[in-house]
């Protein structure tokens, strides 16, 4: 390059030189050494300059020999490269194609699983669509066989309802026959025929501790015939009681053999309790062999020797299981379509029936049944639902009709009872007296005109404005407990007042006259309220007394009667020494003949019952259940902090409940008796009776009189307590019950060096001291004690705090009010209270009224919101800590509302 740039220095300079000389003319003293010297140098540089180009070639050619030995350097490695390659693709693919080959057997192998599983599959389905064709052709199989046992037990029951209807009417015809016969005979002085059954032979079974009281009277011939009188277990007389039906007998199990004596059958006289009533009648009910209880013909007898009893008698022709009942009284009316006649009712004589001739294609069959309603039950239904009866005025009794299937093609004329609407109260002489307070105002005008609207809505609300007053029947079907309302008859008032007539055409399985006031129930009200009534018409109310022996205090007696005879029960229990000092009562609702356990729960039990173990017992009016037994504690070590032994008797429903169903025989004949049909199982605590036993005197630990004298308690957390517990506290746990309450060590050993053993009790009330007051302490202390596994002094804790709050609820006012008075306090000790006292006064169900009244006796906050703090506590019925804890909650002051439960 540096030779290039000297040649192109030199060649320019001579060309320059060039252009020189042709520009201008050559003068004689022209130097030409210059131009030869320049020429030379020209020549010179181009020499040099070949030989540099000759080198540039030669480096040029061994560059380009390099370049080819780079060539076939980098060939050969490509070759050996693609070589390399080659011989790993070709070991990739055997391993991909073992692989695959792996694969494929595992694939084929898994098909012919699937296969063997698709076979097996098919067998499966196909021994499955065997099994479901023997099923239903099973099922098929059996629906005929109930659909023929079904049909062939209703034509047996149709028989059987001709057999009754044809046996009514020749008994009906027999009863005249013997009417007439009496009369001849009396006219003649002929004595009567002898019954076919007087002769027979009388078997008494009266005054035998062994068996129930019965009278069997058996043919002459087979006084050697053995029979046997039990009682029956308790389970055996479920579904013996239908709706308004009453036990008034011993239930027994009467076993004879009458093919050993070829006697084809035995009557059998019941004695019962005498139960005077127009509305009832005595029947026997017979147990069948499926546990359904049938009524049987019955007859009413007397015997020479217990003339002070009374009995019923039926015929027996097998070994049976029966009771007396008392049930409605049931009617049958024939209407014949050729006659006219009438029909009075022998349970109620103002329930008629009148039709007219042609009233029918056809004779038919009525059969009645009425539910009476007396005032004392409708007063006190109305007091026990006020809200439900607002505007009901009275009623009348359930009418059940039985018919056969029959188009009427005259209406029946009815005179349907109702009960006597009571007189209307006048207002005594607070009129007169508010008149005369309004003279003595300044504004005598506008008290004048409150005063009568006030008259008016008094005379509305007593039902003196007759306008509004509006009659009403409703009817319902025989299985259901739904009343609907008939709109297409109208319903005529006699002037008696307690018979409505009316003309039906369409008959009704059960009907009911309602009157009630318009502008105080609607029709939708009235529905569910006498559907309401009705249910509680099956309901009794039942009184569980328990008591202990004056003398013997783990002797007790439980009883279980009808609250109407209570009276009655109590002078029994007492002639057996039983003391009332410590008396349980408890009032439950419970449906005649229902059957129910009795239970024990807790640290109390019978001593000869096996723990777990209940009595069975049924309720029924007119046979109290009393239970008489010895108890003890199960565990002497349990409840240490109280001085006697608990638990609680419990009374539990039976677990399967029934209803009662009609069913249709078909569509021109219905069944007369009931039968039962399982709804539903529960298992239902009805009511809970503590029972205590005393704890005997050596056992009964003796506090430590040192006692902090600074300590006051709260709720149920009093010294006295934490000396119990202190003492109960075993080893170490008092140490560990101080960890989980928060205490440091330190402390906990400071404790153990000033009191030493009393270190425990001084540590509950170091505790106690320095919690703050808006913590739950009680609920603090109980986990504390379930953390260190003392279960028995938490649920001590708990059967304290509920047996104080229980006996809260039975304080007078006053000496709730004494115990509110420290709640109170705190309350009104609130700035942010006070300055809220009508909201607050508002909460605890104030009215308006009294709330301005209370405004205007006493001048300051403070004061009004304790007036209506006690006026809380002295007019409500549920009035306890726990519920104006409640109250102060609502109104956002959750700290105050966790101290005031403290207080409890």
């Amino acid at each position: 390059m540096v030779s290039i740039t000297m040649l192109d220095k030199t060649l320019s300079d001579l060309r320059r030189e060039i252009i020189d000389l042709q520009q201008t003319n050559i003068s004689p003293n022209y130097d030409t050494n210059k131009l030869y010297s320049i020429i030379n140098i020209s020549r010179d540089s181009l020499k040099e300059t070949e030989k540099f180009q000759q080198q540039i070639l030669n480096q040029l050619q061994q560059f380009e020999n390099s370049l080819a030995d780079i060539n076939q350097i980098l060939r050969n490695n490509i070759e050996q490269k693609l070589q390399l390659q080659h011989q790993q693709q070709s070991s990739d693919d055997i391993e991909i194609r073992a692989k695959l080959m792996a694969l494929n057997a595992e694939a084929l192998e898994c098909r012919a699983v699937a296969v063997q599983l698709q076979q097996e599959a098919r067998m499966v389905l196909s021994k499955a669509a065997e099994i479901e064709k023997l099923a239903n052709d099973e099922l098929d199989q059996q629906k005929l066989e109930m659909k023929e046992k079904q049909q062939e037990k209703e034509r047996n029951r149709a028989a059987e309802l001709e057999r009754r209807v044809k046996l009514e009417e020749e008994r009906q015809r027999l009863k005249e026959l013997q009417q007439q016969q009496e009369r001849i005979l009396a006219m003649t002085k002929i004595p009567l025929h002898e019954d076919e059954y007087t002769n027979w032979s009388i078997r008494e079974f009266m005054y035998n501790d062994q068996n129930p009281p019965c009278i069997i009277r058996t043919s002459p011939n087979d006084l050697s015939m053995p029979i046997d009188i039990t009682y029956i277990d308790i389970a055996e007389t479920e579904h013996l009681l239908d709706n308004q039906e009453e036990l008034i007998s011993t239930p027994l199990r009467v076993k004879f053999n009458s093919v050993e004596s070829k006697q084809q059958l035995i009557i059998l006289a019941i004695p019962y309790i005498i139960k005077r009533s127009l509305h009832r009648e005595n029947i026997i009910k017979i147990r069948q062999s499926n546990g359904v209880w049938l009524s049987t013909e019955t007859n009413e007898s007397s015997f020479d020797s217990y003339k002070d009893k009374h009995f019923v008698e039926c015929k027996l022709n097998k070994s049976s299981i029966c009771a007396v009942v008392s049930r409605l009284k049931r009617d049958t009316i024939f209407i014949e379509n050729q006659t006219s006649d009438r029909y009075v009712s022998s349970a109620d004589p103002r329930f008629t029936l009148q039709w007219p001739e042609n009233v029918s294609k056809n004779n038919f069959y009525i059969r009645t049944c009425i539910q009476p309603v007396d005032l004392p039950t409708f007063t006190q239904f109305c007091q026990r639902f006020i809200h439900e009866c607002r505007g009901l005025l009275a009623v009348g009794p359930i009418i059940e009709l039985n018919y056969d299937d029959i188009n009427l093609l005259k209406p029946i004329q009815f005179t349907l009872p109702i009960l006597v609407q009571p007189k209307k109260k006048t207002l005594p002489s607070k009129t007169t007296q508010m008149s005369m307070d309004v003279e003595n105002t300044t504004q005598e005008s506008q008290q004048d005109i409150i005063a009568q609207q006030q008259q008016l809505i008094f005379k509305s609300m007593l039902g003196e404005n007759l306008s509004n007053e509006r009659l009403i029947l409703l009817y319902s079907n025989s299985n259901e407990n739904v009343w609907h309302i008939d709109t297409d008859i109208r319903l005529i008032d006699s002037k008696l007042h307690d018979i409505i007539t009316t003309d039906i055409q369409y008959l009704h399985s059960r009907m009911i006259v309602v009157r009630y006031d318009k502008q105080l129930m609607s029709l939708k009200q009235l529905q569910t309220t006498l559907s309401l009534f009705e249910q509680t018409l099956n309901q009794r109310s039942a009184t569980l007394i328990l008591r202990h022996r004056s003398l013997i205090p783990n002797e007790i007696c439980l009883t279980c009667c009808s609250t109407q005879r209570i009276d009655t029960i109590d002078n029994d229990i007492k002639k057996e020494n039983y003391t009332n000092n410590d008396e349980q009562i408890k009032e439950i609702i419970l449906q005649e003949g229902q059957l129910l356990e009795l239970r024990f729960r807790g640290n109390v039990l019978p001593i000869n019952i096996i723990q777990h173990s209940t009595i069975p017992f049924a309720f029924n009016t007119n046979f109290p259940f009393f239970f008489e037994t010895n108890i003890s504690e199960i565990d002497k070590y349990c409840q240490h902090l109280s001085s006697y032994y608990y638990g609680y008797i419990q009374i539990y429903s039976k677990r399967k409940h029934y209803q009662n169903v009609l069913k249709d025989i078909d569509k021109k004949k219905q069944q007369i008796d009931t039968v039962k049909q399982e709804s539903h199982e529960n298992d239902t605590c009805l009511a809970e009776i503590l029972v205590s036993l005393p704890k005997v005197s050596k056992e009964v630990r003796i506090p430590i009189e040192k006692t902090l004298s600074t300590f006051t308690g709260e709720g149920i957390l009093t010294s006295s307590l934490f000396r119990d517990m202190s003492a109960s506290l075993v080893g170490d746990e008092w140490r560990w019950l101080a960890s989980c309450l928060g205490m440091t060590n330190i402390r906990i050993e400071a404790i153990e060096h000033d009191y030493h053993n009393d270190a425990p009790y001084y540590m509950l009330l170091t505790w106690f001291k320095r919690v703050p007051r808006s913590s739950d302490k009680l609920l603090t202390l109980t986990h504390a004690l379930v953390s260190i596994n003392r279960w028995d002094l938490a649920q001590e804790l708990q059967t304290i705090k509920d047996e104080q709050r229980h006996e809260q609820r039975t304080l007078s006012k006053e000496q709730q009010l004494k115990l509110f008075r420290t709640p109170f306090n705190r309350i009104c000790q609130r700035d942010e209270c006070i300055r809220i006292w009508k909201q607050l006064a508002r909460e605890l169900m104030l009215n308006n009224e009294e709330i301005q009244r209370i405004e205007g006796q006493y001048p300051s906050k403070h004061e009004r919101c304790l007036r209506s703090l006690e006026h809380w506590a002295l007019n409500q019925t549920l009035v306890d800590i726990p519920s104006l804890a409640r109250i102060i909650r609502t109104l956002g002051f959750k700290s105050l509302a966790r101290e005031i439960e403290n207080m409890a």
